[in-house]
This record gives C-alpha cells, sequence and structure tokens, in this order.
C-alpha cells in the first residue's frame, strides 16, 4: 500500500495500521438493513390493524398507489444507500497509522471534514486499554487511550479496535525505544 500521503520522512515506515473491528460497521449495516423493511413491516401491520385506512377507494388523487408506494421507498433506499456509503468511509477512513517515529491519527468526522494528528512517541505519556465485556473478550476489540505530556495534556481516542493489547505493545515498545535513544543522546 502507498503512505505517499501520510508524508513519511525518508527513513521512516508504517508499522502498523489500527482500524476499528469490522463488528462496527457490521453492526451499522445491519442497522440500516432493518431500516430498508420498516416500510413493509410498517404497511402490513396497517393493513392488518387499519384496514379502512388503505383500502380508501372513493378519493383517488394521488394516482396509482402502488406506483406512489415504490416511488417513495426507492428514495427511502437510495437514502439509506447513500447513508451506508457514509458510514463506510467514516469506518474505512478513522485509522491511526504507527511508525517508528510516531503516531499518525486521521480521524473521519463527517464526509468533508477529516483531522489529522502526528503523535510522537517521546511526547506519549501513558497507553490505555479497555476491554470490558464477553463479546470484546471473545472478538478481540476494546477502546484505546493515548495520553500525551504536552502542556495541554491531549488524549487521543479510538473505540473498538481491533488487537488492542498488540496495539498498546507497539506503541510502548516504541515509546521505550525513543526514550532511551533520547537518554543515550544526552549523555
Amino acid at each position: 500500500m502507498s503512505y505517499k500521503a501520510l508524508h513519511l520522512e525518508l527513513d521512516e515506515h508504517v508499522i502498523l495500521e489500527v482500524r476499528k473491528h469490522w463488528i462496527v460497521f457490521v453492526g451499522q449495516a445491519l442497522a440500516l438493513l432493518f431500516i430498508a423493511a420498516l416500510p413493509f413491516v410498517l404497511f402490513v401491520v396497517l393493513k392488518t390493524f387499519v384496514p379502512t385506512l388503505l383500502n380508501i377507494n372513493n378519493i383517488n388523487f394521488f394516482g396509482n398507489k402502488s406506483a406512489l408506494f415504490l416511488f417513495l421507498y426507492t428514495l427511502w433506499v437510495l437514502f439509506l444507500w447513500i447513508s451506508f456509503f457514509i458510514g463506510w468511509t467514516k469506518y474505512y477512513l478513522d485509522v491511526w497509522y504507527v511508525t517508528e517515529k510516531r503516531i499518525i491519527i486521521i480521524e473521519q468526522k463527517n464526509l468533508f471534514h477529516r483531522e489529522i494528528s502526528n503523535l510522537r512517541f517521546d511526547k506519549v505519556q501513558d497507553v490505555t486499554l479497555d476491554i470490558e465485556g464477553f463479546i470484546p473478550t471473545l472478538l478481540k476489540f476494546g477502546n484505546i487511550r493515548v495520553q500525551t505530556a504536552s502542556e495541554n495534556n491531549q488524549e487521543f481516542f479510538m473505540s473498538i479496535v481491533r488487537h488492542p493489547e498488540e496495539v498498546s505493545r507497539i506503541i510502548f515498545s516504541h515509546q521505550n525505544k525513543s526514550s532511551d535513544n533520547k537518554l543515550s543522546s544526552n549523555v
């Protein structure tokens, strides 16, 4: 994969690419699928419990009722399809890149709003991971929080990350290398 957009230094390489767990996107997709079926469920419920509401034959100002329903349902599915791709874009573009020197944090806020932060390993003060519950333990996902040692004491947070123990271990090992290099250069 090409990392030209990250503007890496000459001797810098991406070690790890951290994304959210796939369960996040599958959950959103299943919710949209349920919402897509909702008009049909509503139609069946209305037809069963309030048959006179759907059986208005004397008033025909809408024309063909099935064509109107199909048109409105197509608009509904189009809206859900767009929501699906916005969710996928946000899922795919929320990423942390761990290199030998820093962590590059790309957070896709909205479709046209992205924040990119760089965090050098010598500024990392603490890495906290949180794995809570049976499903996260079974599927190996959790939350990661990286705290900086800067003046404003910033925190970087990513929820529902795949393999948070491995991510934490790699960040700590590179942070230790960075602090060892800093100590040896001061001596």
